[in-house]
């Protein structure tokens, strides 16, 4: 791997980390995807702390993966190994923000 990967891929790092960071602490709740648009009514059926829990670990799953896809230079191994791995934690992502609307 060359320096200019690995520089462009720290950058990116640092970037997720801190957009990871910044929705945990509760001040980005505005960049999570529908939540910023729905109306108050439907923003009260969620648990804003598990949905804000469940974003930010895709956000630095994702980041895990990018530098697996980097490091591993093999594109069979990402496309059999990586892309399934993504794929079943997304949707495990979209089933538990999909259960974080029940609030208790």
């Amino acid at each position: 791997m060359d320096a200019a990967l690995i520089f462009v891929i720290s950058a990116i790092s640092l970037l997720m980390i801190v957009l990871a960071v910044v929705i945990m602490t509760g001040k980005g709740d505005g960049l999570i995807a529908g939540y910023n648009t729905a109306r108050e009514e439907k923003r009260e059926q969620y648990n804003i702390k598990q949905l804000r829990a469940v974003v930010a670990v895709l956000i630095l799953f994702t980041l895990a993966f990018v530098w697996f896809m980097a490091l591993i230079d093999d594109s069979a191994v990402t496309m059999l190994v990586g892309l399934p791995v993504l794929l079943f934690v997304y949707l495990a992502g979209i089933i538990i923000t999909n259960r974080s609307r029940k609030k208790k």
